[in-house]
């Protein structure tokens, strides 16, 4: 079981994360409009977050998937899956297929 130190920590590791992702995801539009072929995304993104909706990453992961979302044109729905101290919703992510629409801290 994890103290509480430790889940602070992963908390600060997933936000500081979200928060790369984001500034990843500024200059998207640049790369859209260079290579018109370039269809992606065309479907939903979606973005675990291993903790219960309404704590810190949550909150942070749905400003973050809000401002990506206009920037993108698609939809990002913000998944959260709890359990195991943020185990279960790691090894959704781990599991989940290599196609870029589902996005957690462990994407390959």
């Amino acid at each position: 079981m994890r103290s509480e130190r430790n889940k602070e920590e992963y908390v600060l590791r997933l936000v500081c994360g979200l928060l790369g992702l984001g500034l990843g995801l500024s200059g998207f539009d640049a790369t859209a409009q260079t290579n018109p072929k370039n269809n992606y995304p065309d479907r939903p993104i979606r973005l675990l977050v291993p903790f219960t909706a309404g704590g810190t990453a949550d909150i942070v992961a749905r400003s973050l998937a809000q401002s990506a979302s206009a920037k993108l044109g698609q939809q990002i729905i913000v998944d959260n899956r709890p359990g195991s101290g943020g185990v279960l919703g790691t090894e959704i992510g781990a599991n989940a297929p290599n196609d870029g629409y589902t996005l957690s801290r462990h994407s390959r």
